[in-house]
């Protein structure tokens, strides 16, 4: 039988945590991946296992045109950088290649301020947000801490910083300005609860809620947002959610005019509610697709390649999707604190464990690492469908005795072991 893919070329821009399973996936369903970036091979994993590969960079539009020329390229694709996939979308409009979003779709969900105000028009709850010039600061108008500053076009935690009075803001809105691009800054009320995560699955116009995650920050130094432990569904907040924020969620997705692709939104939840305060139109740093994927069949990242070679969903059945899972369905993370890379060992180990679908380290060695309070320190990460909260939790007891990280000098880097006493067990919940 023909693979669905036989006889396309895919460009795909650099490498990042999603690349390397899209070159796979693509190569599996019979095409043919060219791989390009200005990173020496033995720095881009995706290089590693493409067809062929290419040193032009992504941030060469016009080069990248030509390359796709020049190779008889079908479409274009990349994993989840945000500047890559504004590449893609240069670049697809210029050759005529199915792209999932278009440029005023981008904006409005990228954009923290801009979605804040879709957000507020379709009834979809947030966090207050504290009305002044974006690119000046008036301490003033800030009436109660704690409170959120973060770059209005940021993107992996870079820039944020909670803050609980008025000398701590100066020096955070300072933070933030440096991280973004348009120097513009955005100061919210910060909602204490649990942090969720909620990610659909688009299909031909329809709208799916693929999967809703909760949560569990580091405990190695509490009062950063940014580093967790683990990211687990079903949430306890599932229930809530579909009744309070599911529908305007959806209306507004519709209301934006998206037919195919993946969002992902961050809320935090507590008793008084559920206040979403993120979103990006683009496959999460998380890659909760392993999960997902495993649990119903629905991929979302192999639809957005399909879509990127084919311009059609091929078939994607929504219809499957459990977004209230009867088993645990865990990214299991761990985090390393500053300096170079020395040792890594135990992933092939991990990867033999039950229940265990993938598990990687996301650095390499010689890698140095900066304490910078976000997501950048992540090292390693593990995708878990487990049946009970026993054996979810011998799982992560039995990585943390296998995973090493450490620096030069032989140094343990790693965070604080994560307390698997902390999981809920929200399955046993609702029976």
């Amino acid at each position: 039988m023909e693979k669905k893919l036989s006889g396309k070329k895919l460009l795909l821009l650099g490498t990042s945590v999603a690349s390397v399973s899209m070159v796979k996936y693509a190569q599996s369903q019979g095409a043919y991946v060219i791989v390009t970036d200005n990173l020496d091979p033995a720095y881009s994993a995706a290089k590693q296992v493409a067809d062929e590969i290419a040193d032009v960079s992504t941030r060469d539009i016009d080069a990248l045109c030509k390359l796709a020329k020049e190779k008889q390229i079908d479409g274009v694709f990349c994993g989840v950088s945000e500047g890559n996939l504004l590449a893609v979308m240069q670049v697809c409009r210029k050759m005529g290649f199915p792209c999932y979003f278009t440029e005023k779709q981008w904006e409005l969900c990228e954009n923290k301020k801009l979605f804040k105000e879709l957000c507020i028009k379709h009834g979809v709850p947030t966090p207050r947000e504290y009305e002044s010039d974006d690119t000046q600061l008036d301490p003033d108008v800030v009436t109660r801490f704690p409170v959120i500053v973060k770059p209005v076009d940021g993107s992996g935690a870079v820039g944020i910083t909670i803050c609980q009075n008025r000398e701590e803001l100066i020096a955070a809105y300072d933070v933030a300005k440096k991280a973004s691009g348009s120097g513009r800054v955005i100061i919210e009320d910060y909602v204490v609860g649990t942090e969720i995560t909620s990610v659909y699955t688009i299909s031909d116009g329809e709208i799916s809620l693929s999967i809703l995650r909760d949560r569990y920050p580091s405990m190695d130094h509490p009062g950063v947002t940014a580093q967790f432990d683990a990211s687990i569904a079903p949430s306890r907040f599932y229930k809530t959610y579909l009744a309070e924020v599911d529908p305007a969620v959806k209306e507004m997705l519709r209301n934006v005019g998206l037919k195919v692709g993946t969002v992902f939104f961050q809320g935090i939840a507590n008793e008084s509610g559920i206040y979403i305060f993120e979103c990006g139109l683009r496959m999460n740093a998380l890659c909760d697709y392993y999960n997902i994927g495993k649990l119903t069949g629905v991929n979302y990242m192999e639809l957005l390649i399909d879509y990127a070679l084919t311009g059609k969903s091929c078939g994607v059945m929504l219809e499957r999707e459990q977004p209230d899972p009867d088993e645990f369905c865990c990214i299991f993370n761990m985090t390393a604190h500053g300096g170079k890379i020395g040792c890594l060992a135990g992933s092939e180990e991990c990867r033999k464990l039950p229940y265990v679908i993938n598990a990687e380290f996301l650095l390499s060695k010689g890698r140095v690492i900066t304490d910078d309070n976000s997501m950048t320190q992540s090292v390693f990460r593990a995708y878990i469908n487990a049946p009970s909260r026993e054996a979810l939790q011998k799982t992560i007891c039995q990585m943390q005795e296998l995973v090493q990280v450490k620096d030069t000098d032989g140094n343990n880097m790693l965070f604080l072991p994560f307390d698997v006493e902390r999981i809920v067990d929200t399955v046993s919940m609702r029976k």
